[in-house]
Parts: C-alpha cells; structure tokens; sequence
C-alpha cells in the first residue's frame, strides 16, 4: 500500500524489493566466468550491454540467469547474506 509523503510536495514514498541475488566478488582473473577482457579493462556482459568491471566490484547474478557488477558500497548498502 502506497505512503503518503510529508515530504516533497506529498509524492510517494517508496522502498526497495526484497529480491535474492547470487553474488561473487571479483578481484581477478579466473574470479567470475563471464568477466572478460575488452579494450584493456574487464567487463562483463548484461542485458543492457556491456559494463566495466573493477577490483573489489560484486558480480550479481538474478534468478534469470542475468550478470551486472556492483560497487562494494553499494552492495554492502543493499544486500546483506541470507541465513539458511
């Protein structure tokens, strides 16, 4: 159900998903499968095309099958492990 916001002219407010990803953190070569070397740099490939990828960066993978790095601050900011 939306929230009304006393915020910003009452727009609505909204909070992210639960959603599960799988996660690998990349520091090298050899570290993810779908990490490449493109121009010099490493990427990988997402449905929207291709993006770089750096040390320390998380590879997210969702239950589709789809590939995208994330930074670590962000990562560590949105996702957090799940206890089985």
């Amino acid at each position: 159900m939306p929230v009304r916001s006393q915020h910003f002219g009452g727009g609505m407010r909204f909070r992210k998903r639960i959603s599960y990803v799988d996660a690998t953190r990349w520091f090298a070569d050899g570290d993810h499968d779908r990490v490449e070397t493109l121009e010099g740099g490493r990427a990988i490939a997402t449905p929207e095309g291709w993006r770089s990828v750096k040390s320390g960066d998380w590879i997210l993978r969702d239950d589709c099958g789809n590939c995208w790095p994330m930074d670590n601050g962000l990562f560590t900011s949105l996702y957090e492990p799940v206890v089985e």
